[in-house]
């Protein structure tokens, strides 16, 4: 019987009554129908129950052998770390280096050159002995501790003490004393460094500790005073003075300054030990004083502020350490009136003995308005010097102080020197043949020449000196070498042979002597090179005998080498000599004549003071040596 076919809207009304019939007619199954092939389709592929419980099983046995062995190596690993802290833990017990403290106990506060304490402490709080402790000690150049029985010096700034074993649970502390000698408001740090090995651990530790002093006054006062303010390129003087003030004496004391930029050493009295700088005072006793005046040329820009600083020390390893330092200050100030010099066309240059000087001075006024009855004057002091040669057009000398004047009756545009009006003055004088030579102090000559030019209508500024105009030159002198060459027949040092008068082919020797002098500077590489005519050749007998004294043959040449000689050489000291051997076979051709033994002979060297490279000559030789009143008239070759 076939199923009745119901409406859509009675299907509707049956599905949302109450009570309604879920069991609704079911359609026939279609391959059509989604959900008729997906329940299909699932019960195809549905497994035993049996199959599931077996699966299951195996996942569970696998799960537990997993979660086994991960528990074995979890508990391995807790035991290991266990095992770590717990031997850290026994290994702390016996030793940490916390529990090592070192500490440098003493004045914080010292007085320069003063004697100091200082004590390290060390603390060992751990149960382990430290082997092979040793405290070093670190501080700087200028502190010096003393060395005992037990603190050994290693270096400039490293001393020592070996201490050896530090049993656990104890203290101990070390003592050494020293003293600063640095300007006053250093600060120094005095370092200790304890390093040990542990008993219980392998390996090298290192604790430490500083403490830092205040340097609070120095032993030896200094002070350096100059002008104010200065216009440039004028002299400038610094003064500079020194004291013990304390009861110990210092050795090796040096002075030192610092020159500001565009500073030109002219002099300084007592003369500098090194460089124009340095000044080796030697033992300072207590209570001992001096001074030093220092004199020059500054130049720099207007408003430029100039800065010199002296030093006073000790020389510490070949190292300069200072006890005490000071500055001074001076300002570059302009002036409406300039002037500048010349000599000799230059404005820098070396002279030589007996050397004109030509002086020219050049002024003008670079202001804006006139200036009345300028002066112009010329301070010229030197030893070296002849003033009787001075040389002038208009102006005066005065022999006391030295200063040439020059005013309106002289040029007379000084008397109003209107803007922009400049004008030259000129002079000569003469350096002296023969310097003066009496000590040994009587070396490095200057020749100082200071220019100024003032006017009433110059403004002096409040609170400072009058600015006048200057212009400073120092003329450095060269060392004077003096040769002589001498040559005898009859001889002292070396003894000779041959006919004399001398004969053609025949040979006769002589002996030849070189004589050097050096006046007023220290020269450096001296030697003396001369040639020998063909028929003339040493013999290689020299006097002394070793001195330096090269001959080439082929050349036929010979040089001294001197080397090093001092100022005052042959006027304060003996003069330097060498002697040597030379023979002659004359020929032919010079029957009749003298015969030559010696061409030109040069002594050249270089000056330490000025740097210059200075000679002197001397000509040749012949058989007619006056000097030796034996050959008397025996000097022309025979045949």
């Amino acid at each position: 019987m076939k199923n009745k076919i119901m409406s859509l809207s009675e299907i509707k009304t049956k599905l949302y009554k109450k009570e309604a019939n879920v069991e609704l007619p079911r359609h026939e199954w279609s391959e059509f129908d989604p959900v008729a092939v997906a329940d299909s389709l699932f019960e195809k592929t549905e497994m035993p129950e049996d199959v599931w419980a077996e699966k299951n099983s195996e996942l569970a046995e696998g799960n537990k052998k997993t979660i086994k062995i991960g528990m074995m190596i979890i508990g391995g690993i807790i035991l290991s770390v266990a095992l770590v802290v717990g031997f850290y833990k026994i290994r702390q017990s016996f030793f940490a280096e916390e529990r090592l403290t070192v500490s440098v106990e003493g004045p914080t506060e010292i007085k320069s050159g003063n004697l100091a304490t200082y004590e390290i402490k060390y603390k060992n709080d751990n149960r382990a002995d430290l082997k092979n402790a040793t405290l070093k000690i670190y501080y700087p150049e200028d502190f010096k501790p003393e060395e005992n029985a037990d603190f050994k010096i290693e270096g400039s700034m490293v001393g020592a003490f070996n201490l050896g074993d530090i049993k656990g649970y104890s203290e101990g502390r070390s003592v050494f004393n020293g003293r600063a000698y640095s300007p006053k408001g250093n600060l120094i740090k005095i370092k200790a460094e304890l390093s040990y090995t542990p008993s219980t651990v392998s390996g090298m530790f290192v604790a430490g500790n500083q403490l830092t002093v205040n340097i609070i006054s120095a032993p030896i006062t200094l002070e350096i005073m100059a002008p104010q303010n200065i216009s440039s390129q004028d002299e400038i003087n610094y003064l500079i003075t020194y004291k013990n003030e304390g009861t110990e004496s210092f050795e090796n004391i040096r002075i030192k300054v610092d020159y500001p930029e565009r500073f030109t050493f002219s002099s300084s009295s007592p003369r500098s030990s090194e460089s124009d700088n340095i000044w080796y005072i030697g033992n300072l006793s207590g209570g001992q004083s001096g001074k030093i005046i220092i004199a020059g040329k500054l130049e720099g820009n207007r408003d430029e502020i100039k800065t010199a600083k002296a030093m006073v020390g000790a020389n510490n390893n070949g190292a300069f350490v200072s006890y005490n330092e000071e500055s001074v200050q001076t300002k570059i100030v302009s002036s409406p009136l300039a002037i500048s010099q010349t000599v000799n066309g230059l404005n820098n240059l070396n002279a030589n003995a007996g050397d004109s000087l030509q002086f020219e001075i050049n002024y003008k006024n670079e202001g804006d308005i006139g200036l009345r009855d300028v002066i112009v004057t010329e301070r010229l002091d030197s030893p070296v010097l002849d003033y009787t040669t001075l040389e002038m057009n208009g102006g005066a000398y005065d022999t006391g102080s030295k200063i040439i004047t020059w005013k309106a009756p002289d040029y007379k545009e000084l008397k109003n020197l209107a803007p922009g009006q400049s004008g030259t003055i000129k002079f000569s004088i003469k350096v002296k043949n023969i310097i003066p030579i009496e000590s040994a102090n009587d070396k490095n000559f200057v020749i100082s020449s200071l220019a100024k030019i003032d006017s009433p209508d110059v403004p002096t500024p409040i609170s400072m000196n009058k600015i006048i105009s200057g212009n400073k030159m120092d003329i450095k002198l060269n060392s004077k070498l003096v040769l002589d060459v001498k040559g005898y027949y009859e001889d002292s040092s070396i003894s000779n042979s041959g006919p004399l008068p001398p004969k053609v082919s025949e040979e006769t020797t002589y002996t030849m002597h070189f004589i050097l002098s050096n006046i007023s500077n220290n020269i450096e590489g001296a030697k003396v090179e001369t040639t020998l005519p063909t028929s003339v050749a040493m013999t290689g007998k020299i006097f002394p005998e070793g001195s330096p004294l090269e001959y080439n043959e082929r050349m036929n040449s010979i040089v001294w080498i001197v080397g090093n000689l001092e100022a005052g050489t042959g006027i304060l000291s003996s003069k330097k000599e060498i002697a040597f051997q030379v023979r002659i076979k004359p020929s032919p051709d010079q029957a009749g004549n003298e015969a030559p033994l010696m061409n030109e002979s040069v002594f050249s060297a270089r000056d330490t003071f000025t740097g210059e490279s200075i000679s002197a000559r001397m000509g040749g030789k012949t058989t007619n040596l006056l000097e030796d009143s034996n050959t008397g008239m025996k000097y022309k070759v025979t045949n």
